[in-house]
């Protein structure tokens, strides 16, 4: 597996880890924090980070600034990535595809054990086609010497954290499979899943995708007045169709992309940065429609990027101040006080930009995508896999046996008909 592939499931699995009091997978634990604390603090170019915001920046990504920070700083020194300074630290220039890599080579030196190993290979596979329990046990078993109980204590423990999903399909055996099932865009997939659909269903499933190829996202409201409950449900179970939140303090939105819609400009399945340029693109175009003109309402959106991406400034403008407080606390951009309540905004993560503008400039945003997004300042993003997993933490018996059908066929290529 290359490096930044492990390192983006490491940052997965951290996220799980998160939620949960789990002891058993503290490799993965520590390097996923120092994966995410670096995310935060670095950009393509090298930068000095004072102690107080370093330490609001650890707070802002849930992890303790005095008992968490101070071993990840340690460990950031000690691979050179970051070095003491005045009243901080310096550190390193490096892209997010280089925190993702760096992020391996901890997880590496922290001597995990096997059953870490496991989860993280697991994940990758069933990232591909759903596979048994069984398979995946021997799979592990086979590779990393563990007994059968050990193989599987360790798969199932995963699956409760969250690593990967489970459907039972018989009174022994379950399909394990995650989210990222749908991250390329594979038509055998696709296909498997609309011959297991009903005839209605399945053109309905068609007019949605053509319509979010068209237009990138669309407000969940008008995806559940088009398909139906029932059948988003299902969808949204096995990770066909991806439901991100914007919110503020007036409340949260929600809209519906399709999973491919980012993975056609990289080649990391798991990659946070995705995140990040989808967090980006949410604040953007909030800018170039809701914002009014007096607080500075975006007109020009490449020739904006273009200067952010080129390394230069833009401002001063009062929206810039309220706007891109989720980005702020992901270290995605910089903003610094101008006068008269206004800001100035540099942006820290070239590439989350560069992917973040040719989104909108292949007509992946719409003024139809964005007219639910909050009118007031974006300060909150709450990714696909999170929600996904809410949604199939409250589904019905019924959801999961059509979720249970669904990974059967794209298993099997329709050959259990």
């Amino acid at each position: 597996m290359k490096k930044r592939i492990k390192g983006a499931w490491l940052l997965h699995h951290g996220r799980k880890l998160q939620a949960t009091t789990n002891q058993d997978f503290d490799a993965i634990s520590f390097s996923s924090k120092c994966g995410i604390l670096l995310s935060a603090i670095s950009g393509e170019q090298q930068t000095s980070i004072l102690q107080q915001r370093m330490d609001a920046l650890a707070r802002a990504n849930q992890i303790s600034a005095k008992t968490e920070a101070p071993a990840i700083l340690a460990e950031l020194e000690k691979q050179r990535l970051i070095a003491k300074g005045k009243g901080g630290y310096e550190v390193l220039g490096i892209t997010g595809q280089a925190v993702l890599e760096h992020t391996a080579t901890i997880f590496e030196d922290s001597a995990p054990q096997s059953h870490e190993r496991a989860v993280i290979d697991i994940a990758e596979k069933v990232s591909d086609e759903p596979i048994t329990d069984r398979i995946a046990s021997e799979m592990v078993g086979d590779t990393y010497k563990l007994p059968k109980a050990e193989a599987e204590s360790a798969l199932l423990l995963g699956e409760k954290i969250g690593f990967f999903d489970s459907e039972v399909i018989s009174n022994n055996e379950k399909l394990l499979f995650n989210g990222n099932l749908f991250r390329r865009d594979n038509l055998k997939k696709v296909n498997a899943v609309l011959s297991s659909l009903k005839p209605d269903e399945s053109k309905l499933v068609v007019e949605l995708n053509e319509r979010l190829q068209a237009s990138g996202c669309l407000p969940l409201p008008v995806v559940t007045h088009l398909l139906g409950q029932a059948l988003f449900d299902k969808l949204h179970s096995i990770g066909m169709l991806d439901v991100s939140v914007v919110g503020n303090d007036t409340g949260k939105t929600y809209f519906v992309t399709r999973p491919a819609a980012f993975s056609k400009f990289t080649n990391s399945i798991a990659d946070d940065a995705l995140d990040l340029a989808k967090a980006l693109v949410a604040s953007l175009t909030y800018g170039m429609t809701i914002s009014s003109y007096s607080r500075g309402r975006i007109r020009m959106i490449e020739a904006l990027m273009n200067r952010l991406i080129a390394g230069g400034s833009i401002g001063p403008a009062t929206a810039i101040g309220n706007d891109y407080q989720a980005l702020e606390l992901k270290g995605v951009v910089e903003v610094k006080p101008a006068y008269g309540g206004m800001f100035y905004m540099k942006l820290l993560k070239p590439e989350v930009g560069r992917l973040a503008l040719t989104v909108i400039q292949d007509g992946d945003i719409t003024a139809e995508s964005i007219q639910q997004l909050p009118g007031a300042a974006v300060t909150e993003y709450i990714h696909p896999e999170a929600t996904r997993e809410v949604k199939r933490k409250n589904s019905t018996q019924a959801t999961k046996t059509s979720a249970r059908n669904l990974l059967n066929e794209i298993r099997t290529g329709g050959l259990s008909k």
